[in-house]
């Protein structure tokens, strides 16, 4: 006699819905990021559709794979609010905002110089204003290996 025989087949789906439900649940629950949330919602609406509807493994599986999809792009927007939100400058980006001691003097139509740390950046500006060796400007954008500068106020 074959188990599958042997079990009635709607009760080994259930089963299985609230399996995969748990094992879900279980990895969200140690992973500190967002990795299966979406497939234990699909495993819940799986197991209602089996349970309730008494539907065919197909339907099943079509939840399933419908309600992980759907809850995942329904999430996306969140996910990718929060992600911008906690995005930390790093690397050259960490620069905007920051003030550049200027070692070359330069003006609108000229490049000039400035170290931050250990590294020589070359300076660039929009204003139409001369800045001076000695002076301190503002990082606005970094446009390649150049920074965009500006006067600092005050």
């Amino acid at each position: 006699m074959n188990i599958w025989t042997a079990l009635n087949l709607d009760i080994v789906y259930i089963v299985v819905w609230v399996v995969i439900f748990f094992v879900a649940v279980l990895i969200e629950a140690l992973e500190p990021q967002l990795v299966s949330i979406w497939f234990a919602g699909g495993a819940l609406l799986a197991l209602l559709v089996a349970s309730v509807f008494n539907a065919g493994i197909i339907a099943q599986a079509l939840t399933f794979i419908f309600a992980t999809g759907g809850l995942l792009y329904l999430t996306k927007p969140i996910v990718k609010k929060v992600i911008k939100g906690r995005t930390i400058a790093t690397n050259a980006d960490a620069l905007i905002g920051k003030e550049i001691l200027v070692e070359t003097t330069f003006s609108l139509r000229t490049s000039g110089k400035g170290r931050i740390g250990d590294v020589m950046w070359t300076l660039v500006t929009q204003e139409d204003a001369t800045f001076k060796q000695g002076d301190y400007v503002l990082i606005k954008k970094i446009e390649g290996n150049k920074l965009l500068v500006t006067k600092k106020e005050g």
